[in-house]
């Protein structure tokens, strides 16, 4: 029985390191189960008739804090020092220059009430769900972007034109 037991563990924690490298859930999932089964096994089996509870117990703490020791050293020691050229981002990507920052500055006007959200058509001819930066802005009203939050671009009445 206890050679049994030994052999659904390991094929259990197996199962588990084999998790490490085909994610997925479902040998994880089984593998989990296998470890489960073995401490139900030591707790409930009959041939382990000799056994006192505490016995039993105590097996089934060990079965438990082994399989729990094994995934730990397999996680924060090999299977880090395997994947870590592969998974592991050693120089920083950038993004790029934001292409909204180009629309700092632009007038239009506004296509809806803004009450603080709406649409907006700017000079350049590209439209856009924007927010007011305060109160509520009449449809056909001269707007000017004025800054950038993500997911919005916030605007305010345009100063009046200056005249020549």
């Amino acid at each position: 029985m206890l050679l049994t037991l030994c052999v659904i563990v390991i094929f259990g924690l197996l199962l588990l390191v084999v998790e490490t490298f085909v994610p997925g859930g479902i040998l994880g999932t089984l593998g989990v189960l296998c470890v489960l089964f073995a401490v139900a096994l030591t707790l409930t089996s009959e041939e382990l008739v000799g056994w006192s509870t505490t016995q039993r117990v105590l097996a089934a703490a060990g079965i438990v804090i082994f399989s729990g020791l094994v995934m730990i050293t397999w996680l924060k020691w090999f299977a880090v020092k395997l994947f870590k050229k592969t998974f592991t981002l050693e120089s920083a990507i950038s993004s790029g220059p934001d292409p909204k920052q180009a629309l700092l500055g632009l007038t239009g006007h506004a296509l809806t009430e803004l009450r603080p959200l709406g649409r907006v058509e700017l000079d350049n001819g590209e439209r856009h769900e924007v927010r007011s930066w305060s109160g509520s802005i009449a449809a056909g009203e001269r707007i000017e972007v004025i800054r950038l939050e993500p997911g919005n671009l916030v605007v305010r009445l345009a100063p009046p034109a200056a005249s020549a």
